[in-house]
């Protein structure tokens, strides 16, 4: 009836009169290619993720192989997080259970975590879909600095990894001989 749509168009209005959302200055761009890019990724990941959920579902043995990860990201800026998140959420086996805005962190609940290294791979799908994401809507400044960050949190982990004796030595600059 008419009045239930007025009603609702008052509720709404109220409602973001009420508790209004802060805004968010994108000062990005949008580029169709790297935006089409994204989609084809995402529905590739779609079917991929679908076919090894149903893999698990008809296996005699459950063992999902769980766990949940933590992925720092590279972007500093509160509208790329969130669609990445949304875009990590939509696939399955993969949901993100907290975001946090300083630093620029998700942690996300996997399942199927086997093979070599598989954080390191879930952090690398993160990434990529980052990736994506801020070439598809950002400023040529805001992709300088994500690829600078990205870069610099690449070679973190690899230092983590390395072994004691073969992580490089850090000079101290104070100490005068």
């Amino acid at each position: 009836t008419p009045m239930i749509v007025v009603g609702g168009i008052l509720c709404a209005y109220l409602i973001t009169v009420v508790f209004p959302l802060p805004p968010i200055h994108w000062g990005g761009r949008f580029r169709p290619l790297w935006f089409i890019s994204l989609a084809a990724h995402l529905l590739k990941d779609l079917v991929v993720s679908l076919v090894r959920i149903l893999q698990l579902a008809f296996e005699r043995k459950v063992n999902l192989n769980a766990g949940i990860i933590r992925v720092d990201l590279a972007s500093d800026h509160d509208l790329y997080q969130v669609q990445v998140a949304q875009v990590i959420s939509l696939v399955p086996g993969t949901v993100v259970v907290e975001v946090v805005r300083h630093p620029r962190r998700l942690y996300l609940h996997a399942i199927d975590l086997v093979g070599d290294d598989p954080v390191a791979r879930i952090q690398a799908m993160v990434h990529r879909v980052e990736s994506r994401v801020v070439h598809a809507f950002g400023s040529r400044g805001e992709i300088v600095a994500f690829e600078a960050e990205l870069e610099r949190l690449t070679e973190a982990e690899r230092l983590k990894k390395l072994p004691v004796d073969e992580a490089p030595e850090l000079e101290d600059r104070k100490s005068v001989v």
